[in-house]
């Protein structure tokens, strides 16, 4: 399996926005890719908190809210406010996050 930043990905998910194209924003408006879509970093299920958490391409920890039948409020994902009820938590999940980043990255090839 190869594994690349999802920066690096086309969305393949037909999102009328990004549909073959790469996706390093997370919060425009029509935007239809899901936590499913090729595009997508790794991604965390927050239950409990009505939200998925991901890495964007710099490694800040994101949220987005969820929605009634399986989607996604990408109009309000954002990153993790310093003041967030959770901030411990998140600065935990995001520090946990990273590390499966560094662990799933292949290493670099030599010529």
């Amino acid at each position: 399996m190869t594994c690349s930043p999802p920066w690096q990905r086309l969305c393949d998910c037909r999102c009328i926005i990004h549909h073959q194209l790469p996706r390093t924003t997370y919060h425009e408006p029509d935007c239809a890719c899901t936590i499913t879509c090729a595009t997508q970093p790794l991604t965390l299920l927050a239950a409990p908190w009505g939200h998925a958490l991901f890495l964007d391409q710099h490694g800040d920890l994101w949220h987005v809210p969820a929605l009634t039948n399986g989607t996604w409020d990408w109009a309000y994902a954002a990153t993790i406010d310093t003041h967030a009820d959770h901030h411990h938590a998140t600065r935990t999940i995001e520090d946990l996050l990273r590390r499966a980043v560094h662990v799933l990255t292949p290493p670099p090839t030599t010529p």
